[in-house]
């Protein structure tokens, strides 16, 4: 996905709004002069004080720029980079003031509403920075990229069909930047706007947009086609860090066996190590920062590294590097877990996959890849720093408390519906939802509001920010059962879920964006938890808040059913991935006798 926000150093000059000497008496004085001695004055404190910036002297730049503003109060460069100074050293209030400030200055200045916009995101005022950033486009028609934010912030708030129209003219506006329409795909997967044929069908023609328009640039490649050699696998990836996608590699890369299946990772985010990519680093035998690698010097760098099996960990999500895969720099290609749905490339050979998420012979017509089942999807390594489960609340207030902490942009008109219906039964529950934009006063009226339409008190419905993983966790302790979004349903937040001990009322659904979690409870031994239809889901939801005695039970075991499931066997993962890997190796080494060409194999 696009990068949201990028700004660089403004030196706007504002010496003509310097004020002159008022030293009428001294007749020696020279105003112009005078004005120029102190606009030179300004120039070189804002140099010096942006070098400070850039060299992470805070507290210093802060002192120059605010001696700037005392000579010059209305200095864009000075007022702006105070707003950078505060957002710097996480001062979210104070980086929202100075910007208010700056905006009473310059109130149409296209770079401060941005500004504004971005400092709005990070405080999760969600409302304000679309607010905002209409604001822009209304005086700044032709500012690039606004409908790519503003689809943005709109599909955060769960409004669909705002989101989509403004990645739909973001696209017009621009057809050749293949990456926009990339976003469109990611967030037509939310707010249930196309059934599963439309939406394999927008990826589809994506994909063959990109493979017809990049087979020119696939290069031939020399593969030594010996069967059971050493394989060298290749992972291309911009979550290796504090990212759920971690959580779910760790375990096959702490299990992998680096004799027969070495592998590379290919790391792509712009963003600095952490101390999860540290971790990860230290698994594998070979890493690369290479974000700063276009699509083509990547995929000479993977031809570089003879990678045998290329593995995509992001789909169509942020800082994916598809068009790689398109140029084919490996014999063997596949897409896995990271994003839930097609890629729409045929350069991809394979989809990783489990018969939970994609039933055998059910879910092939809806892929552009060739479906390999394994018998679990991926593997998940809870937070080392998990507290133990707690008993359920309702223990001690009395009444059920349901929980959503899945992205709001999941929960459609038809999921409020479905919740509302459960919040009106006689015992009068309570919905506790966490949800990025909950720093916007006016997101949590609407969204209270929205129950209240349909029968439920405003008093039942908490709303709560998103928390830092281990508040997160410690937060579990407060709510008695979760309920699942559909049709896109949970995935990480699930599997969280369960581990502390809150069971979940899923609906089944169609592909891997709706079965994740019921393929999970399944595989946890409850299958009494997924839901067929509608009304079957709200029963099992009021039935399982009627029933304290079953509560405290399933509480009680539900950590240890998740311990002895597939879904945290990390060494079972990392053979079976392993014995995919090689029979996909021997699939492509049975049709080359000779030195190996780019094409796919047979689907």
């Amino acid at each position: 996905m696009l990068k949201w926000f990028k700004r660089k150093a403004s030196t706007e000059s504002t010496k003509e709004k310097l004020v002159p000497s008022n030293n009428s008496a001294d007749t020696s004085v020279d105003p112009a002069r005078d004005t120029a001695v102190i606009a030179s004055d300004v120039d070189s404190k804002v140099d010096r004080g942006m070098r400070l910036l850039k060299g992470g002297a805070y507290g210093d730049a802060a002192n120059l720029f605010r001696e700037v503003l005392q000579q010059d109060p209305a200095n864009f460069t000075a007022l702006y980079q105070s707003v950078n100074i505060f957002l710097s050293l996480a001062d979210v209030a104070g980086a929202k003031r100075e910007c208010d400030h700056a905006l009473s200055i310059w109130p149409d200045h296209a770079d401060l509403l941005l500004l504004r916009a971005f400092v709005a995101k990070r405080a999760s005022d969600h409302e304000l920075s679309l607010a905002t950033l209409r604001d822009l486009q209304s005086v700044h028609p032709t500012f690039p990229d606004l409908d790519i934010k503003i689809a943005e912030e709109c599909a955060t708030l769960g409004r669909g069909p705002e989101a989509i129209a403004a990645m739909d003219r973001a696209v017009a506006s621009n057809a050749d930047e293949l990456s926009r329409k990339s976003v469109r795909l990611f967030y037509l997967n939310y707010f249930a706007l196309l059934d599963r044929e439309q939406l394999f069908e927008e990826h589809r023609k994506w994909g063959s947009l990109i493979d017809e328009g990049f087979a020119t640039l696939r290069k031939p490649l020399a593969v030594d086609v010996s069967a059971d050699r050493p394989l060298r696998i290749g992972l291309v990836s911009g979550d290796l860090r504090s990212h759920a996608v971690a959580l779910f590699i760790e375990g096959y890369l702490r299990e992998h066996n680096g004799e027969r299946s070495p592998i590379h990772c290919f790391d792509v985010s712009p963003h600095a190590e952490d101390s999860t990519t540290k971790k990860l680093r230290g698994m594998v035998e070979h890493w690369y920062r290479v974000s700063a690698l276009d699509d083509d010097a990547l995929a000479d760098e993977i031809r570089r590294q003879k990678i045998d099996v290329l593995v995509d960990l992001s789909g169509h999500t942020m800082f994916n590097r598809l068009l790689v895969f398109a140029r084919r720099p490996a014999p063997v290609q596949v897409s896995w877990f990271g994003y839930m749905n097609t890629t729409g490339l045929t350069s991809i050979d394979y989809r990783l996959t489990d018969p939970g998420h994609d039933p055998v012979g059910e879910s092939d017509r809806f892929y552009s890849e060739k479906l390999f089942h394994i018998p679990s999807l991926a593997c998940f390594s809870p937070p080392e720093s998990s507290p133990p489960v707690a008993p359920p609340p309702f223990v001690r207030n009395g009444k059920v408390t349901f929980f959503s902490a899945n992205q709001w942009t999941k929960v459609t008109e038809s999921v409020i519906d479905l919740w509302a219906e459960i919040l009106k039964d006689d015992s009068r529950p309570t919905l506790r939802i966490s949800a990025k934009s909950a720093g916007s006063q006016s997101f949590r009226e609407s969204v209270t509001e929205q129950f209240v339409r349909r029968g439920v008190l405003a008093e039942q419905i908490e709303i709560q920010p998103f928390l830092p993983m281990a508040e997160f966790l410690a937060s579990f302790s407060e709510v008695d059962v979760a309920l699942d979004p559909f049709p896109y349903g949970g995935g990480t937040t699930t599997l969280h879920t369960i581990w502390m001990g809150v069971p979940i009322i899923a609906l089944a659904g169609e592909g891997e964006l709706g079965r994740a979690t019921p393929a999970m409870l399944r595989s946890f031994g409850l299958p009494d938890f997924v839901a067929q239809t509608h009304d079957e889901y709200r029963d099992k939801a009021i039935a399982l808040a009627r029933d304290p005695s079953r509560l405290v039970e399933i509480r009680a075991n539900l950590r240890q059913r998740m311990a002895d499931s597939p879904a945290l066997d990390a060494s079972g993962l990392a053979r079976n991935v392993e014995n995919a890997f090689r029979t996909m190796w021997h699939t492509y080494c049975a049709s080359r006798t000779t030195l190996a060409q780019p094409d796919a194999p047979t689907k």
